[in-house]
């Protein structure tokens, strides 16, 4: 994301991943608000920004009316094990 590079490292997350540029769905303010933020985020833990770190998601500060289920007992989502839904984005 902060070099705009296409090209996906591996990744643990079962399903697999897809690149999406998402500095082309913000706008150029917020793509550089977040690249800005990642990069200082880097010099207080050096190595948190690396070719080999994937952003999975966008985290937000609203509320859905989606609540992804959960095993009663292991607490993992059912069809993506090794998945723990948790927090308000989950619906919990």
């Amino acid at each position: 994301f902060c070099q705009s590079n296409i090209s996906l490292p591996g990744s643990s997350y079962r399903p697999g991943v897809k690149h999406f540029p998402l500095y082309d769905l913000y706008p150029k303010s917020m793509t550089e608000a977040i690249q800005e933020a990642l990069l200082k985020f880097d010099e207080k833990m050096p190595g948190f920004v690396s070719h080999a770190g994937l952003l999975h998601g966008v985290e937000t500060r609203t509320s859905a009316p989606v609540q992804i289920v959960r095993h009663f007992e292991s607490m993992q989502a059912p069809k993506a094990e090794g998945l723990f839904p948790a927090g308000e984005g989950a619906g919990y």
